[in-house]
Protein backbone atom coordinates (compact mmCIF):
# COMPACT_ATOMS: atom_id res chain seq x y z
CA UNK A 1 0.00 0.00 0.00
CA UNK A 2 1.05 3.81 -1.06
CA UNK A 3 2.14 5.79 1.92
CA UNK A 4 0.13 8.53 2.57
CA UNK A 5 2.45 11.71 2.50
CA UNK A 6 1.81 15.10 4.48
CA UNK A 7 3.64 18.75 4.74
CA UNK A 8 6.74 18.73 6.46
CA UNK A 9 7.07 21.85 8.90
CA UNK A 10 9.28 23.72 6.30
CA UNK A 11 6.30 23.59 4.04
CA UNK A 12 4.00 24.85 6.11
CA UNK A 13 6.14 28.02 7.08
CA UNK A 14 7.07 28.97 3.56
CA UNK A 15 3.10 28.69 2.74
CA UNK A 16 2.51 30.80 5.80
CA UNK A 17 4.71 33.44 4.71
CA UNK A 18 3.75 33.40 1.53
CA UNK A 19 0.12 34.62 3.09
CA UNK A 20 1.59 36.97 5.19
CA UNK A 21 3.48 38.81 2.63
CA UNK A 22 0.22 38.98 -0.02
CA UNK A 23 -1.51 39.78 3.15
CA UNK A 24 0.60 42.92 3.67
CA UNK A 25 0.27 43.64 0.01
CA UNK A 26 -3.29 43.74 -0.10
CA UNK A 27 -4.49 45.19 3.47
CA UNK A 28 -3.42 48.72 2.59
CA UNK A 29 -5.01 48.21 -0.83
CA UNK A 30 -8.41 47.07 0.73
CA UNK A 31 -8.50 49.51 3.18
CA UNK A 32 -7.34 52.56 0.60
CA UNK A 33 -10.57 50.95 -1.74
CA UNK A 34 -12.73 51.50 1.36
CA UNK A 35 -14.70 54.89 1.04
CA UNK A 36 -14.20 56.73 3.82
CA UNK A 37 -17.44 57.90 5.90
CA UNK A 38 -16.70 61.70 6.56
CA UNK A 39 -16.14 62.14 2.45
CA UNK A 40 -19.03 60.31 1.91
CA UNK A 41 -21.24 62.65 4.04
CA UNK A 42 -19.09 65.43 2.81
CA UNK A 43 -19.80 64.74 -0.79
CA UNK A 44 -23.54 64.10 0.55
CA UNK A 45 -23.73 67.50 2.25
CA UNK A 46 -22.30 69.43 -0.60
CA UNK A 47 -25.19 68.27 -2.70
CA UNK A 48 -27.87 68.39 -0.09
CA UNK A 49 -27.18 72.34 0.03
CA UNK A 50 -27.20 73.07 -3.74
CA UNK A 51 -30.53 70.70 -4.18
CA UNK A 52 -31.90 71.98 -1.25
CA UNK A 53 -31.37 75.99 -2.20
CA UNK A 54 -32.24 75.42 -5.30
CA UNK A 55 -35.75 73.71 -4.16
CA UNK A 56 -36.35 76.33 -1.69
CA UNK A 57 -35.10 79.28 -3.99
CA UNK A 58 -38.39 77.95 -6.20
CA UNK A 59 -40.58 77.74 -3.67
CA UNK A 60 -43.55 79.95 -2.47
CA UNK A 61 -41.76 81.14 0.11
CA UNK A 62 -39.64 83.14 -2.00
CA UNK A 63 -41.81 84.39 -5.14
CA UNK A 64 -39.09 86.82 -6.40
CA UNK A 65 -36.15 84.61 -6.65
CA UNK A 66 -34.48 86.45 -4.14
CA UNK A 67 -33.56 84.89 -0.65
CA UNK A 68 -33.11 87.73 0.97
CA UNK A 69 -36.86 89.32 0.61
CA UNK A 70 -39.20 88.13 2.72
CA UNK A 71 -39.67 89.75 6.20
CA UNK A 72 -37.46 87.33 8.64
CA UNK A 73 -34.58 86.78 6.00
CA UNK A 74 -32.54 83.82 8.56
CA UNK A 75 -35.28 82.46 10.41
CA UNK A 76 -37.42 81.54 6.88
CA UNK A 77 -34.60 80.28 4.97
CA UNK A 78 -33.09 77.96 8.37
CA UNK A 79 -37.11 76.80 8.59
CA UNK A 80 -37.64 76.32 4.60
CA UNK A 81 -33.55 74.90 4.10
CA UNK A 82 -34.48 72.16 7.58
CA UNK A 83 -37.99 71.13 6.47
CA UNK A 84 -36.49 69.90 3.64
CA UNK A 85 -34.15 67.09 5.02
CA UNK A 86 -34.33 64.82 7.62
CA UNK A 87 -33.84 66.64 11.10
CA UNK A 88 -34.00 65.19 14.31
CA UNK A 89 -33.40 68.32 15.78
CA UNK A 90 -33.65 72.21 14.86
CA UNK A 91 -33.37 75.58 16.41
CA UNK A 92 -33.92 78.19 13.78
CA UNK A 93 -35.27 80.76 16.55
CA UNK A 94 -31.47 81.18 17.78
CA UNK A 95 -30.96 84.33 18.28
CA UNK A 96 -27.00 84.98 17.19
CA UNK A 97 -26.20 84.71 13.35
CA UNK A 98 -22.32 84.40 12.26
CA UNK A 99 -21.10 87.51 11.90
CA UNK A 100 -18.58 88.15 8.84
CA UNK A 101 -16.53 91.54 7.98
CA UNK A 102 -18.10 93.80 10.32
CA UNK A 103 -21.33 92.89 8.50
CA UNK A 104 -23.83 89.84 8.37
CA UNK A 105 -22.91 88.66 5.11
CA UNK A 106 -19.58 87.45 3.35
CA UNK A 107 -18.36 89.26 0.94
CA UNK A 108 -16.34 86.79 -1.81
CA UNK A 109 -13.26 88.68 -3.62
CA UNK A 110 -12.60 87.02 -6.86
CA UNK A 111 -9.38 88.85 -7.44
CA UNK A 112 -8.39 87.47 -4.02
CA UNK A 113 -10.20 84.45 -3.91
CA UNK A 114 -7.90 82.05 -1.81
CA UNK A 115 -7.59 84.67 0.81
CA UNK A 116 -11.64 84.56 1.15
CA UNK A 117 -12.24 81.25 0.93
CA UNK A 118 -9.61 80.67 3.83
CA UNK A 119 -11.62 83.28 5.53
CA UNK A 120 -14.99 81.67 4.95
CA UNK A 121 -13.64 78.53 7.04
CA UNK A 122 -12.16 80.53 9.47
CA UNK A 123 -15.42 81.85 10.90
CA UNK A 124 -17.15 78.19 10.66
CA UNK A 125 -14.06 76.77 12.85
CA UNK A 126 -14.57 79.78 14.86
CA UNK A 127 -18.56 78.84 15.88
CA UNK A 128 -18.51 75.75 15.83
CA UNK A 129 -21.69 74.25 17.74
CA UNK A 130 -21.57 71.49 20.47
CA UNK A 131 -24.13 68.41 20.41
CA UNK A 132 -27.51 69.96 21.85
CA UNK A 133 -29.06 66.31 22.03
CA UNK A 134 -26.30 66.27 25.05
CA UNK A 135 -26.92 69.47 26.49
CA UNK A 136 -24.85 71.43 24.60
CA UNK A 137 -26.36 75.29 23.59
CA UNK A 138 -25.12 77.96 20.83
CA UNK A 139 -26.88 80.97 20.03
CA UNK A 140 -26.62 79.92 16.34
CA UNK A 141 -29.57 79.05 14.18
CA UNK A 142 -28.77 75.29 13.64
CA UNK A 143 -30.12 71.96 13.04
CA UNK A 144 -28.81 68.49 12.93
CA UNK A 145 -30.05 65.53 9.80
CA UNK A 146 -30.99 62.18 11.06
CA UNK A 147 -27.20 61.28 9.35
CA UNK A 148 -25.48 63.33 12.13
CA UNK A 149 -24.65 66.04 10.47
CA UNK A 150 -24.59 69.31 12.13
CA UNK A 151 -25.77 72.68 10.38
CA UNK A 152 -25.15 76.16 11.63
CA UNK A 153 -25.17 79.48 10.61
CA UNK A 154 -28.13 80.83 8.17
CA UNK A 155 -27.83 84.32 8.57
CA UNK A 156 -29.80 86.00 5.58
CA UNK A 157 -30.21 89.49 7.24
CA UNK A 158 -28.25 91.45 4.97
CA UNK A 159 -29.41 94.45 3.59
CA UNK A 160 -29.72 93.65 -0.28
CA UNK A 161 -29.49 97.99 -0.59
CA UNK A 162 -26.23 97.57 1.12
CA UNK A 163 -24.78 94.73 -1.19
CA UNK A 164 -21.02 94.92 -2.44
CA UNK A 165 -20.46 94.80 -6.02
CA UNK A 166 -17.78 93.00 -8.08
CA UNK A 167 -18.59 93.79 -12.43
CA UNK A 168 -22.47 94.02 -11.25
CA UNK A 169 -22.77 91.10 -9.68
CA UNK A 170 -23.78 91.02 -5.61
CA UNK A 171 -21.07 89.49 -4.06
CA UNK A 172 -22.32 88.57 -0.56
CA UNK A 173 -22.95 85.90 0.78
CA UNK A 174 -24.25 83.75 3.97
CA UNK A 175 -22.45 81.52 5.90
CA UNK A 176 -23.55 77.76 6.42
CA UNK A 177 -21.33 75.45 8.07
CA UNK A 178 -21.32 71.45 7.90
CA UNK A 179 -19.72 69.48 10.67
CA UNK A 180 -20.36 65.79 9.35
CA UNK A 181 -19.34 63.81 12.26
CA UNK A 182 -20.68 65.95 14.70
CA UNK A 183 -18.74 66.63 17.28
CA UNK A 184 -16.16 64.26 15.67
CA UNK A 185 -12.48 65.32 14.93
CA UNK A 186 -13.29 66.54 11.41
CA UNK A 187 -13.40 70.48 10.94
CA UNK A 188 -16.22 71.70 9.89
CA UNK A 189 -17.06 73.14 6.19
CA UNK A 190 -17.92 76.35 5.55
CA UNK A 191 -20.33 77.40 2.45
CA UNK A 192 -21.60 80.60 1.28
CA UNK A 193 -25.13 80.85 -0.12
CA UNK A 194 -25.84 84.51 -2.40
CA UNK A 195 -29.10 85.77 -2.15
CA UNK A 196 -30.23 83.95 -5.77
CA UNK A 197 -29.16 80.84 -4.60
CA UNK A 198 -25.57 80.45 -5.67
CA UNK A 199 -23.25 78.21 -3.44
CA UNK A 200 -19.71 78.55 -3.05
CA UNK A 201 -17.33 76.05 -1.32
CA UNK A 202 -14.75 77.38 1.30
CA UNK A 203 -11.25 76.45 0.93
CA UNK A 204 -11.57 73.47 2.47
CA UNK A 205 -14.70 71.99 0.64
CA UNK A 206 -12.92 72.72 -2.77
CA UNK A 207 -9.96 70.52 -1.61
CA UNK A 208 -12.45 67.75 -0.55
CA UNK A 209 -13.91 68.12 -4.21
CA UNK A 210 -10.71 68.16 -5.85
CA UNK A 211 -10.59 64.88 -5.03
CA UNK A 212 -11.77 62.65 -7.76
CA UNK A 213 -14.47 64.34 -8.23
CA UNK A 214 -16.65 65.55 -11.44
CA UNK A 215 -19.08 68.28 -9.88
CA UNK A 216 -17.77 72.17 -10.68
CA UNK A 217 -16.54 73.95 -7.78
CA UNK A 218 -18.19 77.63 -8.51
CA UNK A 219 -16.42 80.76 -8.01
CA UNK A 220 -17.77 84.11 -8.06
CA UNK A 221 -16.72 84.36 -12.03
CA UNK A 222 -18.08 81.30 -13.82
Amino acid sequence: MARKRGFTLAELMIVLAILGVIAAILTPLIFNAAPDENKLRFRKAYYTIQRATDAVLNSDTYPEGDLSKVADPAKTFCYAFSDILNTMYDNCEADSTIVVNSSNAFVYDPENSATSLETLDSYCAATAVSDPLKGGTSNLPKFITQDGIFWWGFDFDFDPDDATNHNGIRTDYTVVCVDVDGEGEEEAFAYGIRYDGKVLVGAKAREWLKEGANSVVHTEDE
